[in-house]
C-alpha cells in the first residue's frame, strides 16, 4: 500500500470532480486520436487513468474529496488541462461562458502546479 503522508493532497469539491474527470477523458480521447503512442505519452496516460479511477471511486453525494497525488500525477493533469484548453480554444466558439471556463481551469491548473515540492 502507498504511503500517503508526504504527498500533496488536493481537496476538490463535488462540482470540480466531475469537470476533473470530464478534462482527463477529453484529454485522453483526444491525444490517443491525434498523438503517437510514445513511452511518455503511455506513461502519462496511465497516471491520468489512475487519477481518473481514484475520482470516480469518490462517495456519490461527497461535499469534498480529498485526494493524494505524486508529483508525476500533478505534472500529467497539468498537461491534460493545458491540452483540453486548447482544443476547447480550438472547436468552441468564443463566448462569455467559454471563456470564464477556460478561466476557472487556468485557476485550477495554477491551485495544482502550486502543490508541487519547491
Amino acid at each position: 500500500m502507498m504511503q500517503h503522508h508526504n504527498l500533496p493532497t488536493l481537496q476538490i469539491g463535488f462540482n470540480d470532480l466531475s469537470v476533473l474527470r470530464n478534462v482527463i477523458r477529453g484529454y485522453l480521447a483526444y491525444s490517443r486520436r491525434t498523438s503517437l503512442p510514445t513511452q511518455e505519452r503511455q506513461e502519462q496516460a496511465r497516471l491520468l487513468e489512475g487519477v481518473y479511477q481514484r475520482l470516480i471511486a469518490a462517495p456519490n453525494g461527497a461535499v469534498e474529496v480529498h485526494i493524494h497525488l505524486q508529483s508525476q500525477e500533478i505534472q500529467a493533469l497539468n498537461t491534460a488541462m493545458l491540452g483540453f484548453c486548447a482544443f476547447v480554444r480550438q472547436k468552441v466558439p468564443p463566448s462569455q461562458d467559454r471563456d470564464e471556463t477556460l478561466q476557472d481551469l487556468e485557476g485550477f491548473r495554477q491551485l495544482l502546479l502550486a502543490m508541487l515540492p519547491a
